[in-house]
């Protein structure tokens, strides 16, 4: 415990170690010797002398002060660890009050998730109602036909189209004064607007379908319109192609429409019947895309389109709310078993501690004995420089042995070592009591509410909360 750097006499906090004392440094801090001889060659402290010199009395303090503080240290931190073990119990109630906070915090977070939820379900049961409703007026059953796919009905339209205003794009070509481009788009024209009709004619005609008269003799209408608008309008741009052989564009539309009413079908050319007939497989083609890219029954797709999507935001919403608790219980837990472990070291720290009182007491009978030793070298120091240049003997007092007043630890309630330990066991008890009650809490948080497949099956209503022992009661039956 002795040493040569005056820092070192900083005291170290801790029970198992107390500070070096650097004696040589020390003196040489104070210059013992040269005030000692110093002192010496003025006769001081006179032969008569009982008490320590001033250099003495510095000395005497300097390692005073280290075991002051060292002893301090060592009573507070004695004291310390004495409280935590007689207040053990208290680290439990924490962890006890932690379990309680975040049952409380899950179940505050339950209710937040579940008023979120209610308007989600409350639209899932206003859809699901308009659904039934209109499959009993109906009398229809099961879920419509998927919707087709527009791309591949665009494309297969497009397809047929771009044949025909190739093929009608060529056949104009010889009369227009823009020559085969102005003829691609007049061509285009027509075919953009026999395939607009005729879709939404197939469209539309579903509604043949309906039960209601009213609904079928549209879609009847819209029929008989189709077939009147593709024969007349193919025939039309065939008698347009006939009078483009003789006339010019304006005069050959007049021809096209005279020939059209004074004689249908009479056609004089091959090419003018390749226009027929490319317009009118451009008409059916657009026309069935129209009928079947939907349910035949109108508006069927669309009831049951509201109601899919209305799951659908249930289903988001249901799933937000679990991964919200599940973080929720995640993070509880996870603070729980932090707490639990910080106390569960603190409290078995404070029990070693305090209870390894062999240890403690020899380090502290040797930290005493080396104060003494110090206090010893420290005057020795100052007397031999004092005595070296002395004519006389010195005082008395120079041949007594120096010593620190007894010292008498203080007596601290220590509490019961066997209760401390048992309370290190019941905090993980507590904590693994405390884990199954919210993992039940969050398992049960939405009992209240219909997943996404009782739905699908019809169920809709929520319901009493199932208690969690009563699911394991039922279960184990």
């Amino acid at each position: 415990m002795f040493g040569g750097k005056a820092s070192r006499n900083r005291f170290d906090p801790g029970l198992d170690t107390f500070p070096d004392i650097m004696v040589d440094a020390m003196a040489a801090e104070m210059a013992l010797d040269r005030r000692g001889g110093a002192d010496g060659r003025a006769g001081v402290p006179p032969p008569d002398a009982a008490t320590l010199s001033a250099a003495e009395l510095e000395a005497v303090d300097a390692v005073r002060s280290v075991r002051r503080r060292a002893l301090g240290q060592y009573e507070m931190e004695l004291q310390s660890y004495a409280a935590r073990v007689a207040e053990a119990g208290a680290a439990r109630e924490r962890v006890q009050m932690m379990v309680g906070e975040a049952e409380n915090q899950l179940r505050n977070l339950t209710r937040e998730e579940e008023n979120r939820l209610e308007n989600a379900r409350a639209h899932v049961t206003g859809m699901q109602a308009k659904l039934d409703a209109f499959r009993a007026r109906n009398r229809l059953v099961g879920p419509p036909r998927a919707a087709g796919s527009v791309v591949l009905a665009v494309g297969l339209i497009l397809i047929v189209a771009l044949i025909e205003t190739g093929a009608n794009g060529y056949f104009f070509a010889a009369q227009n004064t823009l020559g085969y481009l102005g003829g691609i788009v007049a061509a285009a024209i027509i075919s953009a607007v026999n395939i607009a009709f005729s879709f939404l004619a197939g469209h539309f005609t579903r509604y043949l379908n309906r039960r209601q008269i009213g609904w079928k003799l549209f879609g009847l209408l819209v029929f008989a319109a189709f077939l009147a608008f593709a024969v007349t309008l193919n025939l039309a741009v065939a008698h347009f192609r006939d009078a483009l052989a003789t006339l010019g564009w304006e005069a050959a539309l007049v021809a096209a429409i005279d020939g059209l009413r004074a004689d249908p079908l009479g056609l004089r050319s091959f090419e003018s019947w390749l226009v027929v007939g490319f317009g009118a497989l451009v008409s059916i083609t657009a026309f069935l895309k129209g009928l079947t890219l939907h349910d035949p029954y109108p508006g069927f797709n669309r009831v049951h389109d509201d109601y899919e999507d209305a799951i659908d935001d249930y289903a988001e919403a249901y799933s937000e709310a679990q991964e919200a608790l599940d973080a929720a219980f995640e993070a509880a837990r996870d603070k729980l078993e932090d707490e639990a472990a910080k106390r569960r070291i603190e409290l078995k720290s404070a029990v070693d501690a305090v209870f390894a009182r062999g240890t403690l007491t020899r380090n502290l009978t040797a930290f005493l004995e080396v104060c003494d030793e110090a206090g010893r070298r420290l005057l020795r120091v100052y007397r031999d420089a004092n005595l070296r240049v002395r004519k006389d003997t010195g005082p008395a007092y120079f041949n007594a042995p120096f010593a620190f007043p007894d010292y008498a630890p203080p007596d601290f309630e220590q509490g019961d070592r066997a209760e401390a330990l048992r309370e290190i066991e019941r905090i993980d008890e507590v904590v693994h009591t405390g884990t199954d009650r919210l993992l039940a809490a969050r398992e049960s948080a939405l009992d209240a509410y219909p997943t996404v497949r009782e739905i699908k099956a019809g169920d809709a209503v929520p319901r009493p909360r199932v208690v969690q022992a009563e699911r394991r009661r039922q279960g184990a039956a």
